[in-house]
């Protein structure tokens, strides 16, 4: 059974193509934050998003520390659901249209 992420954002939210957005401006978030959301809800360790960004591994969990904070958010999934909900990951793009599931 292999199940791509487009099926099942399409079952659990039938009609979310024509639902708008809000603005991903209107997050009490920095730009450096915004930038480790992006990569934390593309499911980056906090590792792989020190190294995709020039930053060390530390400064990475003080961004995540303030993510959570800022967004009343206990882990990474809640993240993920902040991340497509203010369009700072979009889950039409090829990256996440390309991940399957077995």
């Amino acid at each position: 059974l292999t199940i791509s992420a487009e099926n099942v954002v399409s079952q659990m939210f039938p009609g979310s193509q024509n639902i708008p957005q809000p603005d991903q401006q209107s997050l009490p978030l920095t730009l450096r934050e915004h930038d480790v959301l992006r990569e934390l809800a593309q499911g980056c360790s906090n590792k792989e998003i020190a190294r995709t960004l020039s930053l060390s591994p530390h400064t990475v969990d003080g961004y995540v520390k303030g993510i959570y904070r800022k967004l009343g958010i206990r882990n990474r999934s809640m993240a993920t659901i902040v991340a497509l909900q203010y369009g700072i990951l979009d889950w039409r793009s090829p990256s996440i249209m390309s991940q399957q599931y077995v």
